[in-house]
């Protein structure tokens, strides 16, 4: 049986299927702004993924990654891949703009992505893993990882609430992308078998 990577590689092919993961370090222009940004946020190149339409940059070779680890980025950036298909240039515009809230505007992108790490945690550990996620969500949507896109903790933990939420009522995992993600991570059937018909 596939493991959880080949699941995961083959949900992203059936919605990108030239996807291709590039350790970002290979890459001179995708290393630049890692280098510009060091002194605010420390080594991008060495901890971030990146996604651009059908590459996946990753902060090293794919061999240096465990492969449930891999999976889960992944499923991660399926939905920046799937919001970057959908919103077309209006992702990459609006993901360097600020909203008049004392947020940038990538932070809504980012929560529909980080989503997908609290229903993993929920899977992992139940709510206990659920909120040790939020709590590490909170620091990064208000500290300098994503240039503090979120401003202040209280805040940032109230913007993501409704997606902790929604995960441990059950609700998230049944919209898309979020219900095939997590049927790709558990092995199941990536589509749902009609109901029947008495």
């Amino acid at each position: 049986m596939p493991d959880r990577l080949d699941r995961m590689l083959a949900l992203v092919r059936r919605h990108r299927p030239r996807v291709r993961l590039v350790d970002r370090n290979t890459v001179p222009w995708m290393r630049l702004p890692g280098e510009l940004a060091r002194p605010f946020v420390g080594d991008i190149n060495q901890r971030f993924t990146t996604v651009l339409g059908d590459v996946v940059y990753l902060p090293g070779p794919v061999e240096r990654f465990d492969r449930d680890h891999l999976a889960a980025v992944l499923a991660h950036e399926l939905v920046h891949q799937l919001d970057q298909a959908r919103s077309g240039p209006w992702f990459y515009a609006s993901y360097v703009l600020f909203a008049p809230t004392g947020r940038t505007m990538r932070a809504d992108w980012e929560r529909r992505a980080y989503a997908v790490d609290l229903l993993l945690a929920h899977e992992r550990g139940g709510e206990q893993a659920v909120l040790a996620t939020r709590d590490r969500l909170v620091t990064v949507f208000a500290g300098p990882s994503y240039g503090f896109m979120w401003a202040g903790r209280a805040s940032a933990e109230r913007f993501l609430q409704p997606v902790v939420d929604a995960v441990l009522d059950g609700t998230l995992a049944q919209q898309a992308p979020y219900r095939d993600i997590l049927r790709a991570w558990r092995g199941e059937d990536a589509v749902p078998p009609e109901p029947e018909v008495a």
